[in-house]
């Protein structure tokens, strides 16, 4: 699936999945899932917002997201235009994030 990063305008850094791909892809009895991000395993929580109205899992405790956006020079995109990725389901509740045509 398409994805993009999401930034809540300070510290915060996720992927958004979309509604879509969140009711195609995700299942509500799902506490938080796995996401393989170069051959390294990440655990995110699935926040309430999630099934409502922010269809994106976020940076918690530690920056793995953020960490992995600076890695490619990709915090601080133009508005409205974030990085896109390709978010691959692997098995139930486990993904891979994958780099997709790196676009600001």
């Amino acid at each position: 699936m398409k994805v993009t990063a999401w930034n809540d305008g300070k510290k915060t850094y996720g992927i958004r999945v979309g509604i879509r791909n969140r009711d195609r892809f995700f299942n509500k009895s799902w506490r938080n899932i796995e996401v393989d991000i170069e051959g390294s395993i990440y655990q995110f929580k699935l926040t309430p917002g999630f099934w409502k109205h922010c269809p994106e899992f976020r940076d918690s405790v530690k920056p793995t997201i953020r960490e992995w956006l600076e890695k490619y020079n990709l915090v601080g995109w133009p508005k409205r235009k974030p990085p896109r990725f390709e978010l691959v389901q692997i098995d139930n509740n486990k993904f891979r994030l994958e780099k997709y045509k790196i676009s600001l």
